[in-house]
């Protein structure tokens, strides 16, 4: 269930940052998003497993490096990017994330793959190809 919410979530974001709002850029929308999936999770994280965080300036830097580099502006340039691909291009692309950390932790780590990870790994990896040689073939016929 958490999942299909986190998807729809996902899609969601995803959708209206391919239309931008006059006045309101990529950053400023990822931190609204952010900040308010924050607070949705914060009830469910308290009452499951509690939330304990001791503001020192080691865990405080800590918090900030994780949200400004890997969150805020990586999510900053997936919506700029969204502006000039379509969306569904964009979804399939951003899930090269999960498909990139499995065949690293394989490869590095020696993790190993169940039949479900391979089949999955391999399907998304046959629709990003499938959708990078369809939309060369759309760009192909637009100059033609």
């Amino acid at each position: 269930m958490c999942a299909l919410v986190a998807a729809a979530g996902f899609t969601a974001m995803s959708l209206l940052g391919a239309r931008p709002v006059p006045g309101l850029d990529a950053l400023t929308t990822t931190g609204a998003a952010f900040t308010l999936g924050g607070a949705l999770l914060l009830p469910l994280a308290a009452g499951t497993s509690g939330v304990g965080f001791a503001p020192a300036p080691a865990s405080v830097g800590l918090l900030l490096a994780f949200a400004l580099v890997p969150t805020a502006v990586a999510y900053s340039c997936y919506f700029r990017g969204l502006r000039s691909a379509p969306a569904g291009v964009g979804v399939l692309m951003a899930l090269l994330e999960p498909l990139t950390a499995a065949v690293l932790a394989a490869v590095l780590l020696g993790e190993r793959l169940g039949p479900s990870g391979t089949a999955g790994g391999l399907l998304l990896g046959v629709a990003l190809v499938l959708t990078a040689r369809g939309e060369r073939g759309q760009e192909r016929a637009r100059r033609a």
